[in-house]
């Protein structure tokens, strides 16, 4: 699911959140959990570049961006095809260890922290479960045990 999906979705929560509880630290935990999570996809990146992926695009010609941030942009930032998926930060595991510390001991950030970051789970299977090879997907264990490949945890046609 796309970032702004993510945010909207995760500021509503937030807003529920905020008015059932009445407290700023259950909306900023909701923001945490659906929306900043998302920062783990920076690390997949990286690892991509590092093991010399492939870009997702055709770079425009050097010619319409010479100098500049924007030429910088263009050589090296650029989207890359994921060689490995560790997706370190959506896991069932963290799911579980949070239901339980927020269960033992709730505070307002924590219940809102659970809340979107199952929000964020959920909407993420829910848009891309026909893509995995199964179900396990994000069980962080499982994608170690596969070496967070993605041709190992994707179907061929998504890849």
């Amino acid at each position: 699911m796309k970032a702004k999906h993510h945010f909207w979705s995760s500021l509503a929560l937030g807003g529920l959140c905020y008015y059932l509880t009445t407290s700023p630290a259950a909306f900023s935990g909701a923001m945490v959990g659906g929306f900043l999570i998302d920062a783990d996809h920076v690390a997949d990146q990286l690892w991509s570049i590092y093991q010399g992926a492939p870009h997702t695009q055709t770079p425009p010609p050097l010619s319409a961006h010479p100098n500049g941030w924007r030429a910088f942009l263009t050589r090296y930032v650029r989207r890359r095809k994921l060689v490995r998926m560790p997706l370190l930060l959506h896991a069932y595991e963290w799911l579980s260890l949070l239901l339980l510390l927020t269960l033992l001991a709730p505070t307002p950030f924590r219940i809102g922290l659970l809340a979107g970051y199952a929000l964020h789970l959920a909407l993420d299977l829910y848009r891309h479960h026909n893509e995995f090879l199964s179900p396990l997907f994000y069980s962080l264990l499982y994608r170690l045990a596969h070496g967070f490949r993605r041709d190992q945890l994707i179907k061929t046609g998504y890849r």
